[in-house]
């Protein structure tokens, strides 16, 4: 069967994004954390940089090996789905402990966060 183009763009663009930012935090996680603001300032936090973001790597991945093995669709959104959601939320709770930072990066990347989450969310459950 053959992919609606909702899931060729959103998958492609996912996959896209995933595996790019992804790579750049593996290879480079001070380019990665410059990118939102911050510097890694201990050994441990260029292996925690890492970690996540080979996760990204293989969700970006996933995402486009989706597009030819429909079958991975529905759990590459819910995964995906996930991800945002805790993003969003956790940078809800940081902004309600933390204060508002002075830099329109942190909406910029919650505003993302919210799009991919709700289009990988309804996508989901279109598919469920």
């Amino acid at each position: 069967m053959k992919n609606s183009m909702i899931d060729t763009v959103l998958l492609t663009l996912i996959g896209l994004e995933y595996l790019g930012f992804g790579l750049i935090g593996l290879v480079n996680p001070n380019s990665a954390a410059a990118l939102v603001g911050f510097s890694l300032n201990e050994l441990i936090s260029l292996s925690e940089i890492r970690a996540n973001y080979s996760f990204f790597v293989l969700l970006g991945l996933m995402s486009l090996i989706s597009l030819k093995k429909k079958s991975l669709q529905k759990i590459t959104y819910l995964i995906v789905a996930l991800l945002c959601g805790s993003y969003v939320f956790g940078r809800l709770v940081s902004i309600v402990f933390d204060g508002i930072p002075d830099t329109r990066t942190l909406w910029m990347v919650l505003a993302v966060d919210l799009i991919v989450f709700i289009l990988s969310f309804c996508r989901y459950k279109d598919l469920s």
